[in-house]
């Protein structure tokens, strides 16, 4: 035996403490390495990962808690103040105007009579104030005169006589003091378009009418005159 060798019972256990203890570190270093690398593979994202944000207090049952709104300022509001209405000016009554003489006696007056209008047909006479009862008898005198002399140049047309048409017509007649026919116009039909053209023929054929006699003092006359158109049994 060597002087600087040892048993192996001697030298053993010591020899497999160091071993433990070296295995122990080196195992340390490695756990510590790997839990390094670990937390930074969770914390670096992965390549074509999109982070998603989820707000979790959206599903939390808890009530929220309101955001605080400023308070804002009160408007002030003017105060309207109207104004005192004006009290309405008294009403002063006109005293009634006493009436005027020359008004007293207007209607006082009574209101002249109507102007007479003479002849059975009717008459509108130009200066019938200036008319008194003989004006009157004259006027009815040359009525008759006047309807005498239209009717002897009325004629019966002959389609009225084969159809047996009758009637009677009126024609306004404005005839002038000489007797010149100034217009005329039918005022009433016969019935028949025959016969009322014969009713302006006959006053044509008659023109110019006889003229006034010296006592009437119109200008003009205007006078409805009857035409009748009848057949003899």
């Amino acid at each position: 035996m060597r002087p600087d060798t040892r048993p192996i019972a001697e030298t053993r256990p010591r020899d497999l403490w160091i071993a433990i203890g070296v295995a122990l570190v080196l195992h340390g270093i490695a756990a510590v390495a790997g839990l390094k690398w670990y937390v930074a593979a969770l914390e670096r994202p992965s390549a074509g990962a999109s982070a998603t944000t989820v707000n979790l207090a959206a599903y939390s049952d808890a009530p929220q808690a309101a955001e605080p709104v400023p308070p804002q300022p009160e408007s002030e509001t003017p105060a309207v103040v109207e104004p005192p209405k004006p009290e309405p000016a008294p009403v002063r009554r006109a005293a009634p105007a006493e009436p005027r003489p020359e008004e007293t006696q207007a209607e006082a007056a009574p209101p002249p009579p109507p102007a007479a209008t003479p002849g059975p047909a009717g008459l509108a006479r130009e200066g019938a104030a200036d008319t008194g009862v003989g004006q009157e008898t004259m006027a009815a005198d040359y009525f008759a005169t006047l309807a005498a002399w239209i009717a002897r140049h009325k004629q019966y047309p002959r389609m009225a006589r084969r159809q047996r048409l009758e009637g009677e017509g009126r024609v306004l007649i404005h005839v002038a003091r000489d007797g010149t026919l100034i217009d005329f116009r039918i005022v009433r039909g016969t019935g028949s378009v025959i016969l009322d053209r014969e009713l302006s023929a006959t006053v044509e054929r008659a023109a110019p009418l006889p003229p006034f006699p010296p006592g009437i003092k119109a200008a003009t006359l205007e006078v409805v005159q009857p035409i009748t158109f009848e057949l003899a049994e």
